[in-house]
């Protein structure tokens, strides 16, 4: 079945919230994966592969997906547009400083980003997506290329923590459907930081669940769930971000203000949004 919008990020931007808004409504299919990535780091691939995720949509009105990786990656507009040039597009955008500091906080619980320090500043030296991800007016104004902005819904994570419904309402009445509707994830927070102990618990957990992935074995982690296992795996293997993460300078984001602030106001002219929180 052939899709008919894509979430494209950010990432870190509460992706996760908008899949389980979309994912709820009765009217709307949703992959079964979170993040296909097809046209950023799988388009290879092929349409047959993509479109196998969505089998079992027939009977929904509107159909996607959700990959943050597409809305940074200068190739992905165009391919996007090849497929389906009538597709909508949704993203969701936040104070880009707020977003590379929870960027650090993931890949260090990911295991990405390592060492004696594992400060802000010293992944901000490492990896160079931390600002790239936060060009947001550079990285819209190449999906507004090929998408008019009336095909494009942007959302701002401080409109989901202050009214989650009306964002809620907003999304589905530009995917066309019912807007009335109210799902309940509205109030939940996703992906809440955390960082891990021991990088052994987390590769055993991920084997585990990758074996118990295929329908003939998926009971075992329901089972494992019922007695308790997530719970505690979560309390010897999880910590909060700050016990390990050094709060970050003030002079480091003071200048990665400034370094985002033209960024910030083209996007807000772009939108016709005011966007002064984030300066």
């Amino acid at each position: 079945m052939k899709p008919s919008f894509v979430g494209i990020g950010a990432q870190k931007c509460a992706s996760t919230w908008l899949y389980k808004v979309l994912e709820e409504h009765p009217e709307i299919g949703v992959s079964r994966e979170k993040e296909i990535d097809f046209f950023s780091k799988k388009y290879d691939y092929g349409y047959q592969w993509y479109e196998a995720h969505f089998d079992g949509c027939a009977d929904k009105r509107e159909t996607g997906e959700i990959s943050p990786s597409y809305f940074s990656d200068p190739s992905v507009p165009a391919r996007v547009h090849r497929y389906n040039p009538a597709t909508k597009i949704l993203v969701t955008l936040r104070d880009p400083v707020q977003r590379a500091l929870s960027q650090h906080r993931h890949e260090v619980r990911l295991g990405h980003f390592g060492g004696a320090s594992l400060s802000f500043e010293a992944g901000l030296k490492n990896n160079p997506m931390y600002i790239e991800q936060g060009l947001y007016a550079t990285h819209l104004k190449r999906w507004l290329e090929y998408f008019p902005l009336e095909q494009i819904h942007v959302i701002v994570v401080d409109e989901i923590n202050s009214n989650p419904y009306d964002v809620a309402h907003k999304a589905y009445e530009f995917l066309g459907v019912d807007g009335s509707y109210e799902p309940r994830c509205l109030k939940k927070q996703f992906n809440r930081s955390y960082a891990n102990r021991y990088r052994m618990l987390v590769r055993l957990k991920d084997a585990i669940y990758r074996f118990t992935r295929g329908p003939a074995f998926k009971w075992l982690w329901y089972v494992g769930r019922a007695l308790g296992m997530r719970t505690l795996y979560r309390r010897i293997n999880m910590v909060s971000s700050d016990s390990v993460i050094p709060k970050a300078d003030a002079r480091t984001l003071a200048i990665l203000r400034e370094r985002f602030a033209s960024e910030v106001r083209e996007l807000s002219r772009l939108l016709g949004k005011p966007l002064d929180d984030w300066l």
